[in-house]
This record gives structure tokens, sequence and C-alpha cells, in this order.
């Protein structure tokens, strides 16, 4: 081609042109693209939501997004941070006491003063009404008002009692005015109620707050959240802050949620969303590619006629890529589309978050573009490739047979309708192998995402999760948000009575709990350290992402003193917790434990069950509140028969330790039951669950209820968001596989009209035709079926299983049930698309076709 030939109007002319003479393919080649950039679009909100309501969930945890806050601090000292220039925002409060009125004992409800800086890091700006301003305006959560009986109404009096002298069992009342709430926070350790800054002010005008703070007295300090210029290194920051401003010891506590641990654990959440993208780009790539193969063989002699005029191989590559261009103009925005709006809807089913959030940032738009453009872009390369370096000569030959060799086969047999449709995939053998790779790939992820979802493990969830029908507890239990009170009123003798009397009541047991310090000899801490720092520290770094944790497992090791969570229990919670399977040490002596002179301590559970365990070994004796005790067992308590779930301090180190119930009331005479187990006949369980919730509407709204009804249903909600994220990829991918099945039998049909008519013309009759094409379309499907029952076979066996093998809550079971449902479907197809085509052809006579040919 001449070098003063404009180039560039020339080869939009040709992609215009091109894309004009190519209705069809273009319309599968958008499908395709659309459907690749679903995917990824859904896999980018999805992936990007979950680490927003990840990191939202544990910034409400910790009741501030705050970097880090400075506590107890005079009013000159507040100012004196203020001016530091590390420090970029700040929001201040003023403390005035812990709110102790009847219905708010199970929840800590700090009155402060807080202004609107303050609020808004901790989650607890009003969204009705506004924040205090007249002297006795107040503003509290809906679950404080929730804990006191209220209705959400503004301007109704509320009176709150607190303590002036954390010394001084007297309590300060003041009847205050609503005058804003916003929704409680269900996550954080605390609730809020602002009282106005005239208030506070008043209130501790010409106190000596330096005083205050001396006495170990929090009324009337000050406090400050702040938000540093970098959020990397806050412990470091915040104390080089204190040595700048020259006050090294002033109090602060830096925001766990900001702790690289926790940020790790989310990125490794997003593991299956990569695998996922992954996978689309594979999918995306094999039917894109294919279309592209496809059309460039059937226009090659196009392209050899352009070689003949000149065209050099770059500037047919570029045509190619502008005909890509022109589909993704049409593809990918309809895909960014329809995929955001797939992905809003399965983040409220992947999220289980009374308000998941959808994300809607850019990123999501324009990392899906650019992985959608990328993988066209590389489907596209190769056939660009190919048209680019094609002869003229060879260009005006071809006839879609991309194999050398002879072209005459002779045969003992002689030919047969099954052999030629067998041969005439070997024809072009990287197309066939790209349509088998994509049904392949659909149909075994399919399978292994059923086989995963199949081990979702009920039996194994509810064993681990309750040990029995029902389980009442002190609301500080019930969730993460609880703090451990040994002294709640709700398990009353009066509830206890009536539960006893239920129909249908089969068994009951209690747990009762209570924290003591307990002295450490120097062969616990031996084994202490043994467990937990052994293998380059690996356990206790583990729990870096815990800093209460950490602080008391380094603190009991300073001082060689532990917090004990003592138990007590009865009924037959004795006998569950030391079933063998739970025994790690020891054994289990019903007689001497109910004698009151044994103790069982608790343990961990590790593969390796001879592993030395960080407590009391058998048979060494210890001391408990006072009276002596030797340690009969030790074992992996059930989760349920404990505390667990805590947040904050009462997650921090501790050991546990189980005595019988009336030996734990000796020692600990004022403690209350926080949990009652009992079972109930499965006839009589649907009164026993209305009897518990018409008792706690009306009688005690903290009483909390675990039925293994609810944790089933809770399990099934859980587990469905994997089931529906996984089943609604495999089914696109196993789509785009059939697309492509259809794409590739349409194409090769449609491109041998010549060859057809011809072979027609000297005998062939129509009916062994179309069996022709039955049997390359059955050829297509049980050479799918036998990589896929090989490939799912291995894929299940061996990769699924290793999965299941880490979750505790799943139990392997081998299944490809999917690939026995998908085979008839699958065979289905490969006969009527078959069908359907060469009844198209048919519609034109055999003349017309062979006049078109020539």
């Amino acid at each position: 081609m001449r070098k003063n030939t404009k180039r560039t109007p020339m080869l939009k002319t040709l992609t215009k042109a091109s894309y004009r003479a190519n209705r069809s393919r273009n319309l599968v080649a958008i499908l395709a693209i659309v459907l690749t950039t679903v995917m990824f679009t859904s896999l980018f909100v999805l992936s990007e939501s979950m680490m927003e309501n990840l990191r939202q969930m544990n910034f409400r945890q910790a009741g501030t997004y705050s970097h880090m806050s400075f506590k107890y601090l005079t009013g000159e000292q507040a100012e004196l941070l203020k001016t530091h220039p590390e420090i970029t925002g700040w929001g201040e409060s003023i403390v005035i006491g812990i709110a102790e009125d009847e219905g708010l004992k199970n929840r800590q409800v700090e009155i402060r003063y807080a202004d609107d800086t303050y609020a808004a890091y901790s989650y607890a700006y009003p969204t009705t009404g506004a924040m205090p301003i007249g002297k006795y305006d107040i503003a509290l959560d809906t679950a404080v008002l929730d804990a006191l009986g209220l209705p959400y109404e503004l301007g109704q009096k509320i009176t709150l009692h607190w303590r002036d002298d954390l010394n001084s069992e007297a309590l300060t009342g003041q009847e205050f005015v609503l005058c804003g709430y916003w929704e409680g926070n269900a996550s954080s350790l605390a609730g809020m109620a602002f009282v106005s800054k005239q208030f506070a002010a008043e209130k501790y005008d010409g106190t000596d707050i330096a005083g205050q703070i001396a006495k170990n007295q929090v009324g009337g300090t000050h406090m400050l959240s702040v938000m540093v210029k970098q959020e990397s290194n806050l412990e470091e920051t915040a104390q080089q802050i204190l040595t700048d401003l020259n006050v090294p010891e002033l109090s602060y506590g830096v925001n766990w949620a900001y702790d690289p641990q926790i940020k790790y654990a989310g990125i490794s959440d997003l593991i299956p969303m990569l695998l996922g993208m992954i996978l689309v780009f594979v999918s995306g790539y094999l039917i894109i590619y294919n279309i592209f193969q496809i059309s460039v063989v059937n226009d090659i002699q196009f392209y050899g006629k352009l070689k003949t005029l000149g065209t050099t191989g770059k500037q047919i590559r570029k045509l190619l890529y502008a005909q890509a261009g022109r589909l993704c103009l049409w593809g990918i925005p309809a895909g960014l589309l329809i995929g955001y709006g797939l992905g809003s809807l399965l983040v409220p089913v992947l999220i289980l978050s009374e308000r998941p959030f959808v994300s809607a940032s850019p990123v999501i738009f324009l990392g899906a573009a650019i992985f959608a453009w990328v993988t066209v872009r590389i489907s596209c390369r190769k056939p660009a490739k190919a048209a680019g370096k094609i002869s003229p000569v060879e260009a005006l030959k071809y006839s879609d047979v991309l194999v050398h060799g002879p072209e005459t086969r002779k045969t003992k047999k002689g030919a047969s309708i099954s052999r030629m449709a067998l041969s005439n995939l070997g024809r072009n053998k990287k197309r066939t192998a790209t349509v088998i790779c994509s049904l392949t790939l659909g149909m075994v992820l399919l399978s292994c995402v059923y086989a995963k979802n199949k081990s979702f493990d009920l039996d194994k969830y509810m064993r681990s999760q309750a040990i029995s029908d029902f389980t009442v507890m002190d609301l500080s239990l019930s969730s993460t948000s609880g703090t451990f009170n040994p002294y709640g009123l709700t398990l009353s003798d009066q509830l206890i009575g009536r539960i006893n009397q239920l129909k249908g009541l089969q068994d009951t047991a209690s747990l009762y709990a209570q924290k003591t310090d307990l002295d450490l000899t120097p062969e616990v801490l031996d084994r202490m350290e043994t467990f937990f720092e052994r293998d380059n520290r690996q356990r206790y770094e583990a729990m870096q992402y815990d800093p209460y944790w950490i602080e008391n497992y380094d603190e009991a090791k300073r001082q060689k003193k532990v917090k004990a969570l003592v138990f007590g229990i009865d009924g037959f919670l004795p006998e569950m917790l030391t079933e063998d399977a739970y025994v790690l040490e020891g054994a289990f002596d019903a007689e001497k434990f109910q004698s009151g002179n044994y103790v069982i301590a608790g343990g961990y559970d590790t593969q390796n069950k001879k592993e030395t365990q960080p407590t009391y070994q058998v048979g060494s004796k210890l001391t408990l509140n006072g009276k002596e005790y030797e340690v009969m067992a030790v074992i992996d308590p059930l989760y349920p028969a404990g505390i667990e779930g805590r947040n904050g301090e009462d997650a921090a180190y501790c050991m546990d330790f189980f005595l019988p119930a009336e030996s734990f009331l000796q020692i600990f005479p004022d403690s209350s039951r926080c949990k009652y187990f009992f079972q109930v006949a499965e006839e009589n369980q649907a009164d026993a669950e209305k009897f518990l919730e018409d008792y706690r509407k009306n009688h005690d709204k903290n009483l909390s209820i675990l039925s293994k009804a609810t944790m089933a249903e809770q399990y099934r909600s859980e587990t469905m968001s994997t089931v529906i994220t996984g089943m609604a990829v495999s089914i696109i991918i196993a789509f785009v596989g059939i697309l492509n099945f259809i794409n590739s039998m349409v194409t090769a049909i449609v491109s041998r009209k010549k060859e057809f008519a011809m072979i027609q013309s000297v005998g062939m009759t129509t009916r062994q035709l179309r069996n022709m094409l039955i049997f390359e379309g059955l050829y297509y499907a049980v050479l799918t079926l036998a990589a896929s029952y090989l490939t799912g076979t291995l894929a299940v066996g061996i990769g699924v299983r290793m999965l299941v093998a880490s979750d505790w809550s799943s139990t392997f079971r081998f299944t490809i049930l999917p690939l026995v449902v998908c085979t008839p479907v699958l065979l289905l197809f490969a006969v009527i698309v078959p069908c359907l085509c060469f009844r198209n052809i048919e519609k034109i006579s055999l003349v017309d076709r062979l006049r078109a040919a020539e």
C-alpha cells in the first residue's frame, strides 16, 4: 500500500463495513462481552462492599472510627493536644458518669457532653431531632430507650441516675428532656447519653479536674477522639504526640479496628472473589477468543484480498482490534449496569447485616471495565495475529481446515456418517478444544460449588453451637457486644420455676460464672509459654488483632497472676462436657467431682492431642477464691457452655475452670445463673418457644433466648449467601460455555454451506447430512462430558475435600450430581442446535446454494 494513503479513514471505513456485515457475530460477541463484564462487575461490587462492610463493622464494634483517643484529661490538656500538627481532626467530650437505672444494668450507658464531631466519630449523631442545646436536653440511642421501655418521642421527660463518686453507693439523679435519638449501635460495648455543654459546665464549674483524676474519679474529665495524618503505626504516633507535648503520662488508646492484622483478615476473605475473577477471565477468554477465531476463519479470504491490495499485517490486526473495540463500546457499559444491579442484589444476601452497605465506588466500574477490556484484548490477540500473518495465496485457498497432512484417507470399512462427523471435529482442533474447555469449565465449577454446598453440616454446626433445645441467658451474654455480668437478675428463680413446669420438659442444666485472680506457678507459666510462644510465637502473633488478649497475657506473665473464669455447672452439663471427645488430659469421675474437692480445667483443642496444655496439669493443686482444689481433667470446653462471643475486656486472656454448681456457690454465694439449658420433647417445643417469647415481651426484655430451631434457621441464612453467590457465578460461566457451543455449531454449519451443497449434489441425502451434523454435536457433548466427569471427579474428590477439611461446620460428601443432571441437557442441545441450523440452511434450495458458492 502506498505510503501517501490515508490509513486511518480507510481502517474506519473497513471497520464499519465489517461491523455491519456480521450482525449475528456481533450479537453473540456483545452478549459474551456483556456476560463477562457482568461477572467482573458483580465480583467487584461484592469485594468492595465486603471490605467496606467489614471496616464499618469493626469501627462499630470499637465504638468509633477515630484513630485514637486520649482519656482522663483536664480541659487544658485537651487544648494542648489539639495543637499538635500530627492531629488533623478531633471530637471532644466531658464525662458525667455511667447510668445505673433499672433496665440499664445489662448495658453500659455513658452519660457525657459531646460535640458534634465526637458524636459523629462514635456513630451516635441524632438522626431524629438534634444534639442537646438547652441545659436539660438529652440525646439517646434507641437501644437505651428500648431498655427503659420508652417510646421514640421527642420532648418526653427522662430521668437518669449515676454516681458522682465511684467510691460511694449514693446516686445522683436528673430529669432531662429528649431532644434527639439515633439507632442503637448493637455492635458497640456501650451506649451513649449526650447532655448539653451548659449542663456539664455548670456541674463541674470550680471542680479541680486534676484532683478528680488523681482520685480515680471520671466525673468532669475530658476525652479527645482524634484523627491523625497516617493510620499506620498508630501506637508510635500516639506516643510521639505525648512526647512532643511533654505529657507522656497521659492515658490513651488506639483504635484496634485499624490494626494491620484486621486488614489482612479482611483481605483473606476476598480470596474466593479473586479466584472467581480468574475463572471469569478464563471463561470470557474462551468464548471471545473462539468468536474472533471463527470470525477470522470465515473472513480469511477477505483479509487475503486486503493483503493483495497492499494492506499490511499490522493494519489487519488494527482492523480486528477496532472491531473488538466497537463491540466493547456496546457490551461493557451494558455489562457494568447489569453487573452493578446484580451485585447490589447479592450484597444483602452475602453480608448478613441489618444495614448492608453497597459500594458505588468508581473503582468498581473502572476496574470491571479494564478487566473486561483486557480480557477482550487478550482474546483477540491470537486471531488478529493469525489474520495478519496469512499470505494472500493461502487466504484464497483457505477452507476452514487448520490441520496439515493428506486430505484423502483410506479405511478398510469405508466411509460412515459417524466417522465423517468425528473427522470434521479434527478439521479445526483449536475450535473444538476451546468449546470443550469452555463447557467443561462451567460444568466442573458447578459440580465443585454444589459439592461444597452439600458439605454444609447442620448437625455438626448445631453440636458446636447449641447443647440443648433451648438456652436462656442474660442479655449481656447474647452477643459480641455483651459485657459479662455475674450478678444479673434476668434468670430469676421465678422464671426458672416456670420453665421447670413446662410440658414435655426432659432435662435441664445451669451455668454460673465468676472471675477471680489466680496465682501462677513456674510450671504453669512454662506451659503457657510452651503452648503460645514456640514455633516463632505463632499462636501469640495470631492474637495480635485482639489488644485486650495480648495485654492480659503479657500482664499475666509479668505479674505471675492471671484472671480465672470459674464456672459452676450442674444437671447434664458435667457429663456432656467430659465426653471422651472433649477430654484432653486426665479422666472424669462424677462421684469425685461432686465431692467439691476437684476442678476441671479448660484447655485448647489441637491436632496433637498429646500437646502440653497452657493451664494447670492433672493432679496439681490450685486455690480459687480461698479454697484449694485438685485438677481432675483438662477439657476442650464446648462453645455454648461458656461466655464466649464477648468483646473487649471480657474477651481478654484468662483461664477457664469448672466446678459443681453447689461448690461454686459456696465460694461465690452472690452469683446468679448466667445461662439455663433445657431439653423439651419435640411436640412441645413450639409451646415452649411461645412461652419464652411472651415472657420476654411482658416481663423482662433483657431475656435472651436461643433455640435449636432459630440456630438452624440462622445457619441456613448464613450458608445461603455462599450457595447463591457460588451457584450464580457457576451458572453464568456454564451459560457462557453453552453459548460458546451454540456459536461454534452455528458458525461451523453456516460457514460450510458450500461444502454441504457439494456433497449433497454428489449423492448424500438430506437425512444423512442432518445425522452427520447431529453426530458432530453429540461428539462435542460426549467429549465434554468425558472431560467434565474426569476433571470434576478429581476436582471434587481432591480440591473440595481439602477446602471442606478446614471448615469446622462442614463434612465432605462426594457428589457429582450437577454433571448427572447436565448430561441429558447437553445431549439435548447437541441434537437440537444442529437440527435448527440445518433447517434454516435447507430453506435455501441446493441450486441457489451452489450458485451462491460460485
